[in-house]
């Protein structure tokens, strides 16, 4: 008991530190005239809400054990700091497509307005520099949080005469983006770089470019490298115009300051200037062959920065594999309009020591389908009545869905745990998450804010740590997880991903058959480990792509669990096989559709019932 208490504890102080080292760091001042001119040199609107959606404010209760400070009302969501009230900002997230009405929800409940979703993986929506850090910080299913500063729907007034004259012979860059020249007229144009990365007072800001496609884009701008390139190249020659010595910013492609993604979006246009393409047949139009008009393609150009550091924010950094070593890993561009996920090569370094398994779930996407469940619900109707809630993984694999149930059930924020668990490399000691780029920037936030919030996370995270294994009315813990692994490797990975993550003393960890896992189903006196109406089952099991090894075994082994175990619950089960769901012989109460890589899969509610016995009369 006490190697679990210091586990939990040692994750808390961690974070103490990093907080206090943060709050007593001096902070460089919010520059208002930058802000004001980079707003007017977008061209966007920044409109203040008018309304806000705000968080549930959830009154404390005080339990036998005198805990009542579970949960900080953060100004239900407002930002009420006076010098940032008015500084609304555009934001865009990404996240796995299917998750957007969550992550919409997420944003909602962080204060963020004008929240819409924009195809199946992307989120827009509108807040203060406040609004924008409490995303990095809080948001479960997000991957990318980026702010706009530039769009090429948006008209653009000429920077110079030179600019004046490359629209003057035509060139009107909101009507489409043809080639490199547009893009580099474009970015000089659009973005203040003063406001972006400096004039040399107060130094110069690092940066790096990726790209993102999200459909075809013009041929000359197809090759990412080079329009990353162009996009720099723009902005630095920007920056060596405005000083006499020639200086310009760095690139810094582990850890910039400015970390750039420009998103291109091909169409196509029917501007008088379509371009006659020679057939595949080859030949002129003089001997007779065959030619295809064809509308000219140009791209809309979105330039956004990233409020984070490189990677994604699913890797909360409990297991080795959310932290990729070298480049790498998710590719870089999207053959679909609706697929926004942020898929950038970026490098991370690792930070535990648990490799991560070949068919492990994401972290978002775990912490997406409890929430799609309900069980961040049913953890405020416990913290509100005392009654306690379950949940219940029969076939866990490396424990994805338990542990992040269980931050989920501590309330304890990603981003703490992104900072706890970092580690550096000998020639770049500082830690990116917990100096994220967005506070070094000279026109979004700054130091002392960002301690503010990290502050609060930690004492929300203590506080929900106490909560959870505090007794309820039962007499049991507030929060119990169960969990079952059959493979022995899988169930190592999954001990140490639940160690590294400090929520060990709430979940149990079973290894063996889950047909032959006992939690009281069959016991008359009714002494389960269930509580009827107050657990949830949920279960990834194995269909087919990456485990392949008796498959159909292991869902007749999870049918007979779930109906001696689960009657009078709710189960969801994952599944990328419908052939293989139909093994459950039971009848699905809700589908949630979700895709991650090349994977179409559903996430199934299923309601169990106990089967009624039939008596026959002789």
């Amino acid at each position: 008991m006490a190697s679990h208490q210091a586990t939990a504890s040692l994750l808390i102080v961690i974070c103490y530190y990093f907080t206090i080292g943060l709050a007593f760091r001096t902070a460089p001042a919010t520059t208002t005239a930058a802000t004001a001119r980079l707003h007017l040199g977008l061209g966007i609107s920044h409109r203040a809400s008018t309304h806000r959606h705000t968080a549930a404010s959830i009154a404390a209760t005080k339990n036998d054990e005198g805990h009542e400070d579970w949960y900080i009302d953060d100004e239900d969501g407002r930002d009420n700091i006076s010098h940032v009230s008015d500084d609304i900002r555009t934001y865009f997230a990404t996240c796995i497509p299917g998750l957007q009405d969550t992550l919409a929800s997420e944003l909602t409940g962080l204060g963020a307005s004008h929240v819409e979703t924009q195809g199946k993986s992307g989120v827009r929506f509108e807040g203060s520099p406040k609004v924008g850090l409490k995303s990095v910080l809080w948001c479960r299913t997000a991957h990318k949080i980026m702010e706009l500063i530039a769009s090429s729907c948006e008209p653009q007034p000429p920077a110079d005469d030179y600019e004046l004259d490359y629209y003057q012979n035509g060139n009107d860059l909101s009507q489409g983006i043809r080639n490199r020249e547009d893009l580099y007229q474009f970015t000089k144009s659009a973005v203040h770089t003063p406001s972006l990365l400096g004039d040399g007072s107060g130094g110069l800001l690092t940066l790096s470019v990726s790209t993102i496609y999200a459909s075809k884009a013009p041929k000359e701008l197809c090759h990412g490298h080079f329009t990353a390139l162009t996009v720099k190249n723009a902005l630095v020659d920007a920056v060596r115009e405005l000083r006499e010595d020639g200086e310009r910013p760095d690139v810094d492609v582990e850890d910039p300051d400015v970390p750039l993604i420009v998103v291109l979006k091909g169409r196509r246009v029917d501007d008088g200037r379509r371009r006659d393409w020679k057939d595949r047949r080859g030949g002129s139009r003089d001997n007779g062959q065959s030619y295809i008009e064809e509308e000219e393609i140009v791209a809309d150009v979105d330039i956004y920065r990233c409020l984070h550091p490189g990677g994604s924010l699913h890797r909360r950094g409990y297991r080795q594999g959310n932290l990729e070593v070298g480049r790498g890993g998710e590719g870089e561009e999207y053959g679909k309009e609706d697929q926004w996920e942020a898929r950038i090569e970026r490098p991370q370094h690792a930070s535990n020591e648990a490799p991560i398994h070949r068919a492990a779930m994401k972290e978002s996407l775990a912490a997406g389908l409890l929430l799609e469940a309900g069980w961040d619900k049913l953890i405020l109707a416990a913290r509100g009545d005392g009654k306690g809630a379950v949940l219940v993984d029969p076939m866990t694999g490396s424990g994805t869905l338990p542990t992040e149930a269980a931050l989920i059930a501590c309330d304890m924020a990603p981003g703490l745990l992104r900072i706890a668990t970092w580690r550096g490399n000998e020639r770049n000691g500082n830690n990116p998450h917990r100096y994220p780029p967005c506070i070094r920037w000279k026109d979004f936030s700054n130091v002392s804010l960002w301690g503010e919030l990290l502050a609060k996370a930690t004492h929300r995270a203590k506080s929900g740590m106490n909560w959870a294994r505090s007794p309820s009315d039962s007499g049991k813990s507030n929060v119990k997880i169960l969990c079952n692994e059959m493979n022995p490797r899988a169930a190592s990975l999954a001990r140490t991903s639940i160690r590294n993550a400090g929520i060990n003393y709430i979940v149990s960890l079973s290894e063996g058959d889950c047909i032959d896992w006992e939690l009281g189903g069959k016991d008359p006196s009714n002494n389960r480990d269930i509580l009827e109406g107050r657990t949830i089952f949920v279960c990834n099991p194995p269909w087919g792509l990456r485990l392949t090894q008796d498959i159909d075994e292991s869902w007749v082994s999870l049918r007979e669990f779930l109906r001696r175990e689960a009657c009078g619950c709710e189960s969801w089960i994952l599944s990328g096989n419908k052939d293989l769901t139909k093994i459950l012989r039971m009848r699905k109460s809700r589908t949630v559709v979700v895709k991650t890589a090349d994977e179409d899969l559903r996430w199934l509610q299923y309601h169990i019932f106990q089967k009624s016995e039939i008596i026959t009369e002789v």
